[in-house]
């Protein structure tokens, strides 16, 4: 799971939480909470504008992109977590189970037509498997024949695997740091800042 924090800076320690006025630290968590469901549906929009994926598997109720932790008077600080699991390339697919033959769209606008590529069923709930979605896109590798390192792949049995695409935590936040996540920093704080102002009432 990667993990992404919105938070109140400079506010380091229980204390210095317990010494704020009460009007300040109430106005501090709503804002907080606040910008970070806004934020995770940014989020979610400019994952979807990467990855081609439905709005529901985006969306709150899915789990996928999740505002996983509240700012509360006592902890200043909320979070927006993404799901780490890869994404069967079936989901991308069109083509009928069985044929040889299936033209995937990772990417919004960008079809790939992978010639000996081919979609089969699982068994529903075994671990290959995603909820409610039974179908995986496989491939049958010749002897030493190795996969682009991009693509992800599970053996089921000598020579086939099933493919995989990106899962909605690469986008979100990557092993470097970059990603959905990183491109929102800045704005984040900023909206964060417009808001405790807005509540407060103040003037800059």
């Amino acid at each position: 799971m990667a993990e992404f924090a919105v938070a109140v800076e400079g506010i380091e320690t229980f204390r210095d939480v317990q010494e704020l006025g009460a009007k300040t630290k109430f106005a501090a968590v709503q804002a907080l909470n606040k910008v970070a469901r806004d934020q995770r549906a940014e989020a979610a929009r400019r994952i979807g504008e990467q990855i081609n994926l439905p709005k529901r598997t985006l969306g709150p109720a899915a789990g996928n992109l999740t505002v996983s932790k509240k700012a509360q008077r006592t902890s200043l600080e909320a979070r927006i977590t993404a799901r780490g699991r890869p994404t069967s390339l079936a989901r991308f697919s069109k083509g009928t189970p069985g044929r040889a033959g299936v033209q995937v769209e990772v990417k919004p606008g960008q079809a790939r037509f992978l010639r000996r590529a081919f979609l089969i069923r699982l068994p529903q709930g075994t671990a290959l498997t995603e909820t409610r979605f039974n179908l995986g896109l496989a491939i049958r590798l010749r002897p030493g024949e190795r996969l682009d390192n991009k693509t992800q792949q599970v053996q089921l049995s000598k020579g086939l695997y099933l493919l995989y695409g990106p899962s909605i935590q690469q986008i979100f936040l990557n092993n470097q740091g970059k990603g959905v996540a990183d491109d929102l920093t800045d704005p984040t704080a900023d909206a964060l800042e417009a808001e405790i102002i807005r509540l407060l009432g103040l003037r800059t």
